[in-house]
């Protein structure tokens, strides 16, 4: 299955095309530069790369947010137009989501944080490792209301995990949030907590792909008229 993804949510533009399990190719660019200028011309050197048209095409995956109002629109409009005029299925991915897969074999709590400005983050909680799950919806608030529900969620999971003999969460926080708030979550948390090698930081094209695979083998996508950025502005928690 050829799929293509795209993550345009931050200022760093991905594309990516997979084959199956194989990563064919990938352009991941962090310049200044605009999406709109850059995108299409990635996606027809990334094609051109993997020796394919997009008519050939299995699908498309295309990065949802949260991040950048005017990145999201541009890769959501981009990849719904290709989708539309080919006929191909389109599949919406969380770039949050995609940022902590980047560490999907990481045991414990992942939490990908972007900035969000205002003095707030973009944030999601996951649970690594053999039992991936995510654990709370994506959304926008301070750092501070952030990490209150990250410790309200740790404590419920070891507390289940202790009942099974075991005593150890380990806690990764990964995305470009970390250039602000680092010292500021480990202050609240403490010298436990793990952050991430920055180049883990990046939504990349080849995960949005792989994400977005996954749902299409199940035989699910999202619809041409009703797919949405997902800005998540007002903060849930």
């Amino acid at each position: 299955m050829k799929i293509l993804g795209i993550d345009t949510a931050t200022p760093i533009g991905s594309v990516a095309l997979i084959d199956g399990e194989s990563l064919i190719a990938e352009h991941t660019l962090n310049i200044v530069q605009a999406h709109s200028s850059r995108l299409m011309p990635a996606i027809d050197t990334v094609l051109k790369w993997g020796d394919i048209t997009a008519a050939e095409l299995d699908g498309c995956a295309v990065g949802i947010g949260p991040g950048s109002f005017t990145g999201i629109r541009i890769g959501i409009a981009t990849i719904k137009s290709l989708c539309y005029a080919l006929d191909k299925p389109i599949v919406g991915v969380s770039t949050l989501e995609s940022i902590a897969y980047n560490l999907r074999w990481t045991e414990g709590i992942i939490c990908p944080i972007l900035d969000a400005r205002r003095n707030e983050i973009y944030g999601a909680i996951f649970r690594g490792g053999d039992k991936w799950q995510r654990l709370s919806d994506d959304c926008c608030v301070t750092v501070a209301s952030f990490l209150a529900e990250f410790s309200k969620t740790r404590r419920v999971l070891l507390s289940e995990i202790e009942t099974g003999g075991t005593h150890l969460l380990p806690c990764t926080f990964v995305g470009d949030g970390l250039e602000i708030y680092a010292d500021a979550v480990q202050a609240v948390l403490g010298e436990e907590i793990r952050f991430a090698d920055a180049i883990f930081n990046v939504p990349r094209g080849a995960t949005v792909a792989h994400l977005g695979a996954q749902r299409l083998q199940n035989g699910d996508s999202d619809s041409y008229w009703t797919l949405v950025p997902n800005y998540v502005r007002i903060g849930l928690y």
